[in-house]
C-alpha cells in the first residue's frame, strides 16, 4: 500500500501544531512513501519542498486551503494561481480544490453550478501547468458535492478534472462503495477517514447529510467498512497514494506510535 501523510493531521486542526520536520520525521518512520502537503503550514511551498527533499520524502500532492471563492471575493483565481504555483514550486503532481460551501450558500446545487465554472477554469490553468486538478466529496451538512451524482454533475462539465475519493467523506451522505463503482475511472488518489456514527447527538459529533450524528475515528475503530471498501479495490487501483486522514484525536498519544499503529491497520488491509 502507498501511504501518504496527510500533513493535516499534525496541526491544531486536530491535535498539536507540530513543526514540519516533527511531521516528516513521523513519516519516514511510518515508512509512509510520500506526503500531501495540506495548506502550507505558515512557511513557504519553497521551504515545504526544502524540507521534504532533505527528509527524502516525495510530494504526491498538495490540497489548497483558500477561502476567496468561498466568500465571494472577485479575486479567487489570483488566490487560486497562487495555491497552483505552490504545486508546481514543490513538484506535486496532484492539486486537490475542495469544494466546501460557499458562505452564501443558496442551494448546493447553485454551488454546484458555480463549482463547475470555478473548475473549468482552474482545470486549465492547471493542465497547462502539467499538474492535475482533483475535487473530493466533502462531509458536512451542507457540502455541495459529496455524492456520486454530485460528483459526476461535475466531472462531466469539466473533462479534465479528476477525483481525490474520500472513503469517510462520502460515507456522510451514501454507500462509498457503490459511490466508488460509479467514479473509479476518475479517481488518482484516496483519503481514507473513520468515523463513529450515531442516531442521537452526542458531544463532539456533527450532523451529516444521512441523517446521522458522527464523531471522529482513529482509522479502524469506527463504523465505517474501510477493509471491505479497499478490497474492492484492483491491483492497478492500489498504486494510487492513500492518505490517511486519521490521528490520535484525545491528543494524548506520542506521534510515531499512533502513526505507526494507523499505517499497520491500513498494511492488514492487503492480508
Amino acid at each position: 500500500m502507498k501511504i501518504c501523510m496527510m500533513s493535516l493531521m499534525m496541526t491544531d486542526v486536530f491535535t498539536h501544531n507540530y513543526p514540519i520536520e516533527k511531521i516528516l520525521e513521523v513519516a519516514s518512520f511510518c515508512k509512509m512513501g510520500a506526503i500531501d502537503w495540506i495548506g502550507l503550514h505558515n512557511t513557504t511551498s519553497t521551504v515545504l519542498k526544502k524540507a521534504s527533499d532533505a527528509a527524502g520524502i516525495p510530494i504526491a500532492a498538495h490540497t489548497m486551503l483558500k477561502t476567496a471563492f468561498i466568500h465571494d471575493v472577485p479575486n479567487y483565481m489570483d488566490e487560486f494561481k497562487s495555491s497552483l504555483e505552490d504545486a508546481c514550486i514543490m513538484g506535486a503532481p496532484v492539486l486537490m480544490l475542495p469544494p466546501f460551501a460557499r458562505a452564501a450558500q443558496s442551494s448546493m446545487a447553485d454551488d454546484r453550478k458555480r463549482y463547475i465554472d470555478y473548475y473549468g477554469q482552474a482545470e486549465e490553468l492547471s493542465r497547462k501547468a502539467g499538474v492535475q486538478l482533483t475535487l473530493e466529496s466533502t462531509g458536512f451538512e451542507n457540502s455541495p458535492i459529496t455524492t456520486a451524482a454530485e460528483c459526476l454533475e461535475v466531472l462531466e462539465a469539466v473533462p479534465g478534472l479528476r477525483v481525490t475519493f474520500d472513503v469517510g467523506n462520502v460515507f456522510t451522505a451514501e454507500d462509498p462503495l457503490e459511490a466508488y463503482r460509479k467514479l473509479r475511472k476518475y479517481v488518482v488518489h484516496f483519503h481514507v477517514k473513520d468515523w463513529f456514527v450515531s442516531s442521537e447527538r452526542k458531544e463532539g459529533y456533527t450532523w451529516k447529510r444521512n441523517g446521522t450524528w458522527m464523531g471522529n475515528a482513529l482509522l479502524g475503530d469506527g463504523d465505517v467498512k474501510l477493509r471491505e471498501f479497499w478490497h474492492e479495490t484492483t491491483a492497478e487501483e492500489r498504486q494510487l497514494w492513500v492518505n490517511p486522514e486519521s490521528c490520535d484525536f484525545s491528543d494524548r498519544g506520542e506521534p510515531k506510535e499512533v502513526f505507526a499503529e494507523i499505517c499497520r491497520r491500513m498494511r492488514s488491509w492487503e492480508e
